[in-house]
């Protein structure tokens, strides 16, 4: 996996465009320690090579540029990223949610953000007899 400056992001799927990785894979996005990490993979069909790129984003600031002019298969992954994880795309040429009909409140999959409906209803691998907090819940979580 190679390492990419965010500012050089969708500069550098561009040249690997014009070396011959036509197919995009796949984009997503994972939080680590207090930054998010955007990950894309493509691949040359002729050898068979494939390269992953990474660059990290600060979530407060979270904005990288889109490579969705250069990758039409990139917009549904985008878009998703986006809307799972907060981080906006520069240039996105289309913005629509995907799965959550309200973009309010925090992204879901943030590690910051509390999943309420764990703590509402009882949670598979949750013993009734030794209540445990269930992932993903703050402990500061109101207890029902």
């Amino acid at each position: 996996m190679r390492n990419i400056d965010t500012a050089l992001w969708a500069d550098e799927f561009r040249e690997l465009l014009a070396r011959g990785f036509h197919f995009f894979d796949f984009l997503t996005a994972y939080e680590r320690d207090s930054q998010l990490e955007v990950i894309a993979r493509v691949v040359n069909p002729e050898n068979k090579q494939s390269q992953l790129l990474a660059t990290l984003i600060d979530p407060n600031r979270g904005a990288v540029t889109s490579i969705a002019i250069t990758y039409r298969g990139a917009v549904w992954h985008e878009r998703e990223t986006a809307e799972m994880f907060g981080i906006y795309f520069v240039g996105l040429v289309d913005e629509r949610p995907l799965l959550r009909r309200s973009l309010l409140g925090s992204p879901p999959m943030l590690k910051s953000t509390v999943l309420a409906a764990r703590m509402l209803k009882p949670w598979p691998g949750q013993p009734s007899h030794r209540k445990q907090q269930p992932i993903g819940v703050a402990e500061d979580w109101l207890q029902v």
